[in-house]
C-alpha cells in the first residue's frame, strides 16, 4: 500500500475527514470538520501508518502544513498528487 493509498483508506474510515481535492495545486488534502483536532488526526494517521506495514521511504509526507478553512482545517500533502 503507498502512502496516498493509506491516506485516503484512513480518511474513508474516519467520522469527521473528507478528502479535500478542491486545490489540487496544493496536493492532497484532509478536510478536518469542526471539533475534530487536526493533531490527534496526525497522530492517529501515524499509527494507521505503522498498524498497516506503510512506510513513507519516499518521503511523501515531507512538507505537510495545514491552513485554516472556517472551523475546519486542512491538511495538505504537497507531494502527494490530488
Amino acid at each position: 500500500m503507498t502512502i496516498a493509498e493509506a491516506i485516503r483508506e484512513y480518511v474513508n474510515e474516519t467520522e469527521g475527514l473528507e478528502l479535500y481535492e478542491q486545490e489540487p495545486e496544493k496536493g492532497l488534502g484532509i478536510l478536518v470538520k469542526g471539533d475534530n483536532s487536526y493533531m490527534e488526526t496526525i497522530m492517529n494517521l501515524t499509527k494507521y501508518f505503522d498498524d498497516h506495514n506503510v512506510d513513507d521511504v519516499n518521503l511523501e509526507l515531507e512538507g505537510m502544513y495545514v491552513e485554516c478553512q472556517g472551523d475546519d482545517v486542512i491538511v495538505f500533502f504537497p507531494n502527494i498528487e490530488a
